[in-house]
């Protein structure tokens, strides 16, 4: 059955670092490919800078010739907040027998509690936390560190057995890079060309993008 990342973001705008945790995930796991989901309301972080329409172009062209990345728009397609439940399940809906694996940055996954229905996402996929080689334990919470404790496996090989419900811990040597980082940098008129794809900074700068957010 086929084995199909997920990685969900506001992408705003999307970068290098984004494209690397994708794509180490999908070669070190041999995932079919990995489905970028740009944000439409985020309910845990301020509003996206660009608009949907953007920041879905330059995922276009930032993913453009890789057949391993593709671009999922159910999120921006919709009026709704975007909870990470909600897609999900609207992706279990619509691909039955598809392995799903949620890939999350160590971070993120931190704060995973504070999601809506946050224990129910093993219902519908795995999940992928990507660690950074070396990187100190962060404290969380005793419920968070139980249900990690439930469901961790140290075998990547169990996610191709069932079609949900493993935690995963990868490491991936990731990039110290954030959107907010890059829109700061570029409206100051600072060189952003290392954190970004050329053609991600050729369409900012083609539709006068992130000017006044410094």
């Amino acid at each position: 059955m086929p084995v199909v990342g997920i990685l969900g973001g506001i992408f705003d705008p999307i970068h290098n670092g984004h494209l690397r945790l994708a794509l180490a995930t999908r070669q070190q796991l041999s995932l079919d490919h990995v489905r970028l989901i740009p944000a439409n309301i985020p309910p845990h972080r301020s509003m996206p800078v660009a608009s949907s329409m953007h920041r879905r172009n330059m995922i276009a062209r930032a993913i453009e010739g890789d057949a391993g990345l593709r671009m999922d728009l159910r999120e921006t397609d919709s009026d709704a907040s975007s909870y990470t439940i909600n897609t999900l399940r609207s992706l279990r809906q619509e691909f039955p027998d598809v392995t799903f694996c949620l890939i999350l940055g160590k971070d993120a996954f931190n704060k995973i509690d504070s999601w809506r229905e946050w224990q129910a996402l093993l219902n519908y996929a795995h999940i992928i936390v990507a660690n950074r080689p070396g990187e100190t334990k962060e404290t969380v919470s005793p419920t968070l560190t139980a249900w990690i404790a439930e469901h961790q496996t140290n075998r990547a090989a169990s996610m191709n057995e069932k079609l949900a419900g493993v935690i995963y811990f990868l490491d991936i040597p990731m990039l110290d890079i954030s959107s907010s980082m890059i829109r700061e940098k570029y409206a100051k008129h600072e060189v952003v060309n290392a954190c970004l794809p050329a053609s991600t900074l050729t369409y900012i700068k083609d539709n006068h993008l992130y000017l006044d957010t410094a």
